[in-house]
């Protein structure tokens, strides 16, 4: 690895995409494959290697877009001409040019509402209708106690990750989607309760390389809109003849019920 996929596979999402998870990406392209005859135009928003690596069908065209040149150079595993850089709401592509789009995580990286609606019109665009958009979101808010009760689990040794720690004080800092939640304030509630990356290492018997790259975010600006499944759905079909939900999917694995995935058709 480079130093930029290191750092990526240390400080991306709170929670890298699961079996579980993948099983249902997988799911909703077989589902959309088996009511068509040809194989499908698909585009990853971010560069998510797993996402690459699902069982797409023979001459599937597999596109990436990110907005960070960087990523796309050092994350990317594909082929470099089919990832783009650009942005999610003004998207370097042709009316209906796509029929399944795949995002994991991403879609609270956009500020609440204006940047996740201008998303959803903009995924409204470039989908051939009956075309799919499938997204994992990070939706912890109120299912992870308060910031005591987060810590109450980790110091009976409950918590099994820092990754798990993370995405729970997301939930219990994380109130208002519109002004979201800061990594750096979940870096200094977690320093302020263990005083050094190497106590918390060796508390949990965490790798301590894992545990110093909080340092990463402590200067970071970086604010995560965290939206439900429900107000997701809500933003896809507010315009008629927007989207349509076909499933809501909480996968099976302790925080699953934070981590829905969510498949929306266009209508």
């Amino acid at each position: 690895w480079s130093r930029m996929a290191h750092l990526w596979h240390l400080v991306g999402p709170p929670l890298r995409p699961a079996e579980d998870d993948l099983a249902v990406f997988q799911n909703s392209i077989d589902r959309w494959c088996a009511t068509n005859t040809r194989a499908p135009r698909a585009l990853i928003l971010g560069v998510t290697p797993e996402l690459y690596r699902l069982n797409w069908p023979a001459s599937t065209v597999t596109t990436a877009l990110d907005s960070a040149r960087e990523m796309i150079d050092e994350v990317w595993p594909g082929p470099a001409a089919t990832a783009l850089q650009g942005s999610w709401t003004a998207m370097p592509l042709a009316t209906s040019s796509r029929d399944i789009v795949v995002c994991d995580g991403g879609l609270g990286t956009l500020a609440y509402p204006c940047r996740q609606a201008d998303l959803m019109r903009e995924l409204h665009r470039i989908l051939a209708p009956g075309g799919i958009f499938v997204v994992r979101l990070f939706a912890p808010t109120g299912r992870t106690g308060t910031v005591k009760d987060v810590f109450a689990r980790l110091n009976a040794g409950h918590i099994g990750s820092l990754d798990s720690l993370k995405l729970q004080l997301w939930g219990a800092l994380h109130g208002d989607a519109r002004k979201g939640v800061r990594p750096r304030d979940v870096v200094a509630l977690i320093l302020g309760a263990v005083d050094s990356y190497d106590r918390l290492a060796e508390a949990q018997g965490w790798p301590i390389e894992h545990v110093s790259s909080l340092e990463l975010h402590r200067s970071s600006n970086t604010v995560y809109h965290l939206t439900e499944a429900e107000e997701v759905i809500r933003m896809a079909s507010d315009d008629p003849g927007g989207f349509e939900c076909l499933e809501i999917v909480e996968p099976n694995y302790a925080l699953g019920a934070c981590c829905p995935i969510v498949t929306l058709r266009r209508c």
